[in-house]
């Protein structure tokens, strides 16, 4: 009766189970999170590099500013700093009353043109200016706060 039993059961093989799924081919969802994730970084760094470079103008007119004891040295380097950002034509033609209108509007205060005859006086004397240090700090408040322009016109500080 063992006997019969045992010929009774059919000759099974054993299991076998399937391979393993690979990682390869990726499936498209994969290829798209990959290609945004690419995109993404490519994005980021041209922003970046994008701003380090707009704003290099206005730190380098910062570390000179920060150098600077004469307040005609000063207002030199805010007129090169200006013209980074601002078209030449309209700068250029800019000198006196006009140009510290326009450097008071940019900031929303009047720094400069409260201040011009001593701005006068520091430009075409050799004689020294009262408080000389207050005109150099005007010019390094006016980068720090005007420079790089928003579009639609002037700051407020």
């Amino acid at each position: 009766m063992t006997e019969n039993q045992n010929e009774s059961l059919l000759p099974l093989s054993s299991l076998h189970l399937p391979e393993v799924p690979s990682w390869f081919p990726l499936a498209w969802g994969w290829w798209a999170c990959f290609f945004a994730v690419v995109a993404a970084v490519f994005i980021v760094y041209f922003i970046v590099r994008w701003k380090i470079k707009r704003l290099a103008p206005k730190k380098t007119a910062l570390k000179m500013l920060a150098n600077t004891k004469e307040p005609s040295s000063a207002i030199e380097l805010l007129r090169q700093a200006a013209l980074c950002y601002y078209p030449r034509e309209d700068m250029a033609a800019l000198t006196g009353k006009p140009w510290y209108v326009f450097l008071d509007r940019q900031i929303g205060k009047t720094l400069f043109e409260r201040n011009q005859e001593r701005w006068q006086q520091a430009l075409y004397t050799r004689e020294p200016v009262e408080q000389a240090h207050e005109l150099v700090e005007d010019c390094i408040y006016w980068v720090e706060n005007a420079l790089p322009p928003r579009k639609g016109g002037a700051r407020r500080g």
